[in-house]
């Protein structure tokens, strides 16, 4: 059968997170991904984002991670020659993905009306920070900006340290996550109806849909969630993370048979029938008690063992890995979330990046190629539009086009 976008040309003018994540899912399952980057640079990610040794030839390996799988054009959009490339692109498209800030794409005369008349079956995908419209459409978004925004940052953190944005990028990531089923719905309507479809889609909105029971919280209940730190939202002292022998662990125990076997287990069952600690409602109340009772008997053994002991025990328990031991679990050998990639050029092997988070009995997600040097197809995208070797030259003469020849 092939896989599910199979026969699908993306033209993807995205760059840094969410919108490199939101077109990789869709590379994954069969799309022709073309990403079309700024002649000079390119997209940020490869050179000026993250630290990465990587970095001085434009190949960082958070680019890597998000960007496998891809074609690479380096196409000057600003230059009347370079919008006319992209049209010609778009005319032979399904979808067209970027993530400008509002109102620059229309600038460059390649927003929703212009390319709906060359090409009306078109999925056109707007990744914004704050939507398309409104009073905040026009501003600049990143991941940090959008956690404060949204409240996000103010539900986490510890109460003595303060509200603290995540270490690592959730809105752009969810935001991605978010837009490839838009896209993927919008495909799937057009199937039926034969029509295009325009998708605006947003970090802001994206980072509350991540929080819903959170903001159901206020709407409904009008209460603020608070900090809690590495603790649960049940406020329970059995839910949050512990000292051990030699490392840390994190416990969502919320049931009384949890508390029944980490007493057990940690030879200090006799106390369940004290009255602070025989049921849920008392342990709540007395939760600084169970919590250094915990602490004290969870010092005897290392993070690994209570990992397993209580996990067989049924009870919802992790060592806290650093990414490094996260990547070494052997459970991630029965998975396909770590791709073997082809070596893209200047490395000398291939590389595991991530691929999809889910695996199917048919015609799942692969990895088709190596993360694209800047420019490294723009040869082979631009024969297929017909343009010839003279043309093509031209182009790099005049710097509409960038990157090596083939």
């Amino acid at each position: 059968m092939g896989q599910a976008f199979d026969g699908i040309r993306v033209i993807d003018f995205t760059q840094v997170l969410s919108g490199p994540f939101l077109t990789l899912q869709l590379a994954l399952l069969g799309a022709e991904v073309i990403k079309v980057e700024p002649p000079v640079g390119g997209d940020q990610m490869r050179d000026r984002m993250l630290p990465s040794p990587h970095a001085s030839h434009g190949m960082a390996s958070p680019f890597l991670a998000l960007n496998h799988s891809k074609q690479s054009l380096a196409l000057d959009l600003k230059d009347p020659h370079g919008r006319l490339i992209a049209l010609d692109l778009i005319r032979g498209a399904d979808v067209v993905v970027h993530n400008f800030r509002a109102g620059v794409i229309d600038r460059l005369d390649l927003g929703w009306e212009a390319v709906q008349a060359v090409n009306p079956t078109l999925v056109y995908c707007a990744l914004t920070g704050y939507g398309s419209t409104g009073p905040k459409a026009a501003e600049a978004a990143y991941d940090g900006a959008v956690q404060a925004a949204s409240g996000m940052m103010a539900s986490n953190g510890h109460p003595a340290s303060g509200p603290t944005r995540t270490g690592y990028f959730p809105v752009d990531l969810f935001t991605g996550a978010c837009g490839a089923f838009a896209v993927a719905a919008a495909l799937f309507r057009r199937e039926r109806t034969g029509e295009g479809q325009y998708v605006d889609l947003s970090m802001l909105d994206a980072a509350l849909a991540i929080q819903a029971p959170s903001v159901c919280q206020y709407t409904v209940d009008g209460t603020v969630p608070d900090l809690i730190g590495n603790s649960s939202a049940t406020h329970l002292p059995t839910a949050d993370c512990f000292p051990t022998a030699d490392g840390l662990v994190l416990m969502s125990a919320t049931m009384q048979h949890h508390a029944e076997a980490i007493f057990d287990e940690a030879g200090i069952g006799d106390l369940l029938t004290d009255p602070r600690f025989a049921d849920t409602a008392s342990r709540r109340t007395n939760a600084a008690d169970v919590r250094a009772t915990i602490i004290e008997a969870f010092a005897a053994d290392t993070a690994a063992n209570w990992a397993k002991r209580l996990g067989r025990r049924g009870v919802p328990i992790a060592k806290v890995n650093s990414i490094a031991e996260a990547v070494a679990e052997p459970q991630l050998a029965h998975r396909n979330i770590l791709m073997e990639v082809p070596a893209p050029r200047g490395f000398d092997a291939p590389m595991q990046l991530t691929g999809a988070p889910f695996t199917t009995d048919a015609d799942g997600p692969t990895a088709s190629c190596a993360p694209p040097v800047l420019g490294q197809d723009g040869n082979t995208v631009l024969r297929g539009l017909g343009l010839s070797e003279t043309d093509i030259g031209d182009l790099r003469g005049a710097g509409v086009v960038g990157g090596p020849p083939d």
